[in-house]
């Protein structure tokens, strides 16, 4: 089974977990599989990022060695005296896949040492007689998949510091086409003006319950600024409190795009209309300047 490519990284895609019998499925594999690979299908891996990664040398047969380490972050619901409190516990696994095979055979466009590189799915499959098969999905790069006979794992207890590490890595950022959901995983501004939030917008750029946004701060993950979102949805509120605010309509996204290029492109017409009102503001304020005749420019 493959995911579909279809929405991704949205919830929309198919995985085992949603086929009816994956639960027993699972269940065998923790009963009948070697103790190791029994480890890798208890494992949850919708909190891990990539430590360390490390291929060795394909032997004649096309298969290699590869090292791991990879920091899990799972969560922990304790019922108190106080009532129910959650605390995030971490862990280091450190893994050794022998005579494995890679999908795709380069993993470097998945940049799975950068910042914002995470593993949101894992799941583990019998492939064919002592063929396993581990695939991750990672947003925001895509799918990797490992095909071993071997595998060797050991899980200790680290702090949280070790986690936190990983996140302050150099991002790796969007680059393609943007996906269905992608906003949900926008910085707090930009996810407000997609969805045509006005004052979740305000709150975000005031900074009140977070760190403030920058008005015209690109996401470094997907290239937009608050303003090329509202163009994108075509979210007329947005735009104009954007405006208001003193965003400039100029600023372009990672592709080269300004808002008007996004709402023109997107078809987003009310966008569009407000974007020219801006733009023809603008060109107005400048020829009155000009044309005034105790300017400094007129002066001289």
């Amino acid at each position: 089974m493959r995911w579909s490519r279809v929405g991704w990284p949205a919830v929309g895609y198919v995985s085992l977990e949603d086929v009816e019998g994956y639960a027993e499925h699972l269940a065998r594999l923790l009963t009948d599989a070697p103790p190791t690979v029994a480890a890798l299908a208890s494992v949850t891996w919708n909190e891990a990022r990539v430590e360390q990664w490390e291929v060795g040398p394909s032997t004649d047969d096309g298969d290699a060695t590869v090292r791991a380490a990879v920091i899990v972050r799972n969560d922990e619901v304790l019922d108190t005296p106080d009532g129910l409190w959650k605390r995030w516990n971490h862990a280091r696994m450190t893994l050794r896949f022998d005579r494995a095979v890679l999908e795709p055979t380069d993993p470097a466009p998945l940049d799975l040492l950068a910042g914002d590189v995470h593993v949101t799915r894992g799941e583990l499959a019998h492939v064919d007689a002592d063929v396993w098969e581990l695939r991750l999905l990672l947003s925001p790069t895509g799918e990797l998949a490992v095909h071993f006979r071997d595998v060797q794992v050991e899980v200790r207890s680290v702090h949280e510091d070790a986690w936190a590490s990983l996140e302050r890595r150099p991002q790796h950022g969007w680059h393609g086409p943007v996906p269905d959901g992608w906003v949900e995983w926008a910085n707090p501004a930009v996810r407000a003006a997609a969805h045509g939030d006005v004052g979740g917008l305000s709150l975000a750029l005031d900074g009140i319950g977070g760190d403030p946004v920058g008005i015209d701060e690109v996401d470094p993950r997907w290239g937009f600024a608050p303003l090329h979102a509202a163009a994108w949805f075509d979210r007329r509120g947005t735009t104009e409190a954007l405006l208001e605010r003193g965003a400039d309509a100029t600023v372009l996204d990672a592709e080269g795009r300004s808002a008007l290029d996004l709402a023109r492109e997107r078809g987003s017409q009310r966008a569009e209309e407000v974007l020219l009102a801006w733009f023809d503001d603008q060109t107005a304020g400048l020829r009155s300047t000009t044309d005034d005749p105790t300017s400094d420019e007129s002066a001289d």
